[in-house]
């Protein structure tokens, strides 16, 4: 099996099983988003706050004062989970986070999407564009289904633990 995680319960957190290829990529992913968010967000490499923080409101005036007023220290934050996963996973193929890791992960799987997704992301596809077609779909569909296995391990009842494979 070239591509498996297994995600566990650990204590108030998760444990992360990968096998190397897995782990090469998900690190190369957060690598690439913290170098995106260091960026400036109106150059080539940045993530402008728009496709970061998608319209909140119907009016995009809104949607823009709501970014002018919240969009750097959401920025901010997001940034900050970033460094703080990286971190706590110095290298391997075993990530154990306790119970605010698994925030910091879950927060920075969801945002990191961005750099993966069709743009416009909040237009519904058509029904023949549902499936991943390229490998930036992959990855987009690859960190939604680990930041589930996770959000699956961490919040049941720990008295019934469940494992997930991917």
């Amino acid at each position: 099996m070239r591509d498996a995680a297994r995600v566990a319960r650990e204590g108030d957190g998760a444990r992360i099983d990968m096998v190397e290829n897995v782990a090469e990529v998900l690190r190369f992913v957060l690598s690439d988003f913290a170098a995106a968010l260091a960026a400036d967000p109106a150059g080539p490499e940045g993530i402008p706050g728009e496709l970061l923080f998608p319209d909140a409101y119907r009016r995009k005036a809104d949607s823009a004062e709501f970014r002018a007023t919240y969009g750097q220290a959401m920025r901010s934050e997001v940034a900050a989970a970033t460094t703080r996963v990286i971190e706590t996973w110095p290298d391997g193929q075993v990530v154990i986070l306790d119970r605010a890791g698994v925030r910091d992960l879950r927060l920075v799987l969801v945002h990191a999407q961005v750099r993966y997704l069709r743009k416009p992301r909040w237009k519904t596809a058509p029904p023949d564009e549902r499936y991943a077609k390229n490998d930036r779909e992959v990855t987009s569909f690859w960190l939604q289904q680990l930041d589930r296995m996770i959000s699956g391990v961490v919040y049941v009842d720990p008295a019934e633990p469940i494992v997930y494979t991917l």
